[in-house]
């Protein structure tokens, strides 16, 4: 084929962004189309997702007969789909049970082994049986459903729900104890599957903690390794600024529901790695944040990743709690040698103990997580030498 007769048809072939541009819809919402398969791309990996303008057309005309004010920005989230029922239903047993997933589930299997429960079956089956299996009145546990059901409503279009399993769902935390039921997503959601490191540590780190985390951050997109981390001040806000700054892949893993926004002076760098990456949460909307939610979710943040790395942290820090789940769920854990020689905290000598890994340069960081079964290999021999005499403490 001639450059030109390439150059013509390329024309016709959009990045996400421009197709998002093109159907004067967000990304995220595109993102959302992709995932219910209402719009095919021609080409879709962790590098680029591409699309073909008459593939788009035949959306944009679809839908504006349909019903176009229904496929603005503002459309509200979708809850006639059998699975987000079902999801609408579990939250609501969750209710009776302190928001406690393990405590949900042992419910649900006791039931649906006793009484043959079945989620699809309509409400007038289902509520008597719940109600009176969870002591309350059919008006209350109905009740209950509503305001369940009413809180789904009040998601915006673009976030995508994600149950355990399916092809969206990280494989990674699939295979953990700990993996929730379902999860929330906003951006792009095929970060999930890809190989992700959590860089985390304290909420009021040090300038030269900030520094080191901005190298190793460099460092790791630049390879095309996916970061994440909580959105709290400090190393987490560093690894998410980094990557975004320098066009990594970020991934945001929050306590609290998708459409809250905590700390408040974080919320634009929500929106910008909803944007440009992925936020994701395991609470429903009709839930409050409770303090037991952070916890909860540095088990879903190991889940996502082959390592975790702790660039700074005190003796009570939540990056701890990040540790031992990673430790627990068979990940990776590395500690900044500067961390184990400072006489001051205790923590590190005893992660070292339990099998976390200590390291003093990019380049011996990047050897542990190559040796990693997962990720083995994916380092060259001349990434390593790179950064070789790049000192970390």
């Amino acid at each position: 084929m001639e450059r030109h007769e390439i150059e013509q048809l390329m024309k016709d072939v959009y990045t996400s962004s421009e197709a998002a541009e093109y159907l004067n819809i967000s990304v995220q919402r595109l993102n959302r189309l992709v995932h219910d398969k209402k719009i095919v791309p021609i080409k879709a990996n962790k590098s680029i997702t591409l699309f073909l303008k008459s593939d788009l057309e035949k959306w944009h005309i679809v839908s504006f007969s349909a019903n176009n004010d229904k496929q603005t920005n503002n459309a509200s989230f979708n809850i006639d789909i059998p699975y987000v029922r079902d999801a609408i239903l579990y939250y609501t047993i969750q209710q009776y049970f302190n928001n406690s997933d393990k405590k949900t589930k042992k419910f649900i299997d006791m039931i649906t082994a006793s009484y043959d429960f079945d989620y699809r079956s309509t409400l007038q089956v289902n509520i008597p049986l719940l109600a009176r299996l969870l002591n309350t009145t059919k008006n209350g546990f109905y009740q209950e459903y509503g305001r369940v059901k009413n809180s789904f409503l009040q998601l915006s279009d673009e976030v995508i729900l994600s149950k355990k399993g399916d092809e969206v769902y990280s494989k990674l935390l699939a295979s953990t104890e700990d993996a929730p039921p379902y999860l929330f997503l906003k951006g792009d959601v095929n970060l999930l599957n890809e190989k992700s490191v959590c860089v985390v540590g304290s909420r009021n780190a040090s300038n030269e903690g900030m520094k080191r985390t901005e190298k190793l951050v460099k460092s790791l997109i630049h390879r095309n390794i996916v970061v994440n981390a909580g959105l709290a001040k400090g190393i987490d806000t560093a690894t998410h600024k980094t990557a975004l700054k320098n066009n990594g892949k970020t991934i945001a893993v929050i306590g609290t529901p998708i459409n809250r926004y905590y700390p408040k002076e974080n919320k634009e760098l929500q929106l910008q790695i909803e944007e440009k990456g992925l936020v994701v949460s395991q609470f429903p909307p009709c839930n409050e944040t409770f303090r037991w939610n952070f916890p909860l979710r540095n088990a879903t943040m190991s889940g996502i990743s082959l390592a975790t790395i702790i660039m700074e942290a005190g003796e009570t820090s939540g990056a701890l709690k990040q540790a031992d789940y990673a430790l627990k769920q068979s990940r990776d854990v590395l500690i900044p040698k500067s961390a184990i020689d400072n006489p001051v905290i205790r923590w590190p000598r005893k992660y070292i103990d339990r099998g976390a890994k200590p390291f003093s340069t990019l380049r011996e960081a990047l050897e542990i997580l190559n040796a990693n079964q997962v990720l083995k290999g994916v380092f060259k021999i001349s990434d390593l030498e790179e950064v070789k005499d790049v000192e970390m403490d």
